[in-house]
């Protein structure tokens, strides 16, 4: 049956397969807005007034709290559904839940007033650590933002590289063997930096989301204006890999973004000579060692209120059957892969961390 689409305008469609991403202003139902921002300091352990305790620049936390897709952002979501060709056409369980691990880039006051260019900026990559990638893999066929503050111009909002998706269709064609994540070796995204162009960076009111496609390199740039600036940042992970050569003809815009981005119609030649392999989000094992100590600190603002834990809204409180089904939503339940996991925040070397059947927290 042809791809129908009631969500995305013909001007949309048409925006996302040349840039890469779309915007969806307002998307992000107003009570998860201030319900997820209403403890972010108690969990920092920082004093939103006094920028002496802001002792970190950039950093990523954990997730205590998560609802599925739908029902977070149901306008954004219905046109992620019709991006990729049908929620039928997503993975069941996988990152089906968004939740609160914010991504808080809060600048410093000597950043203040500076600016920037999109070719200097370090960390150009795209997101995937949790499967070896091939052209065809829609692991992360969509990476997105979601912003929980406003974010102005020169306030920290990621930076896009539109013209740095060719380049990288073009490495993961070469390497029909598949490439497992962290990709240092092969300096993916050093064109971010030598070759591209056209780049563009968030500027949002919060609760607007941003689809982007998984092949778009994205980097968090400087915050000028030394203020919290928080989004998260999960994926729309597929069932099935891309089909890049559909007899029809009736691609998906998923599937659009990369055949214009090699300049092809269809590509029947391409066949991945490894198998697929998934495996724990490597970068996950630092963000989840973070909950011990989130916990804490949310249990003693709890207890000096006159509550107690049972006033903690965490699912690493909730027993071990809601941690269970947390764990198999995220890929927190599968083996580390074959480089490792990253131990620390800055850490994209491989890291030998026993094995052991879970990463338990709690």
């Amino acid at each position: 049956m042809p791809l129908t689409y009631k969500h995305l305008t013909p001007e949309e469609r048409a925006f996302f397969v040349e840039h890469g991403w779309l915007r969806v202003p307002n998307a992000i139902k107003p009570k998860y807005l201030e319900e997820w921002m209403s403890n972010l300091w108690v969990r920092l352990g920082w004093d939103p007034e006094d920028k002496s305790t802001w002792t970190e620049e950039y950093l990523k936390m954990p997730r205590h709290r998560e609802v599925p897709t739908y029902e977070f952002c149901p306008e954004a979501w219905a046109k992620m559904c019709e991006i990729v060709g049908g929620e039928d056409k997503i993975d069941p369980v996988r990152e089906r839940y968004y939740g609160d691990q914010m991504i808080c880039n809060f600048g410093t006051e000597e950043m203040k007033g500076g600016t920037h260019d999109f070719r200097e900026l370090k960390g150009w990559h795209t997101d995937n650590d949790w499967y070896r990638q091939f052209l065809d893999s829609s692991g992360n066929a969509l990476t997105i933002i979601h912003c929980f503050t406003d974010i102005p111009a020169n306030g920290g909002g990621t930076a896009l590289c539109e013209d740095g998706i060719k380049h990288l269709c073009e490495q993961f064609y070469e390497h029909p063997e598949g490439i497992d994540p962290p990709f240092d070796n092969l300096n993916l995204y050093q064109h971010c930096k030598t070759e591209c162009s056209k780049f563009a960076q968030i500027e949002a009111k919060a609760g607007d989301v941003f689809i982007t496609h998984g092949m778009i390199p994205h980097a968090h740039t400087p915050n000028h204006l030394h203020y919290p600036r928080i989004i998260t940042n999960p994926h729309v992970n597929l069932a099935e890999p891309f089909n890049l050569n559909r007899p029809d003809g009736d691609y998906t815009l998923c599937e659009q973004v990369i055949l214009r981005a090699l300049g092809r119609d269809s590509i029947p030649e391409y066949k991945p000579t490894r198998e697929r392999l998934s495996f724990y989000p490597r970068t996950a094992f630092y963000k989840r060692e973070k909950v011990r100590d989130e916990l804490k600190r949310m249990i003693e603002h709890a207890e000096s209120q006159g509550g107690s834990a049972a006033d903690v809204d965490s699912v690493y409180l909730r027993g071990e059957e809601a941690i269970l089904e947390h764990e198999k939503r995220n890929g927190y339940d599968k083996a580390f892969g074959p480089t490792g996991v990253a131990a620390q925040e800055k850490d994209q070397r491989p890291t030998y961390i026993p094995p052991a059947p879970r990463h338990v927290l709690v």
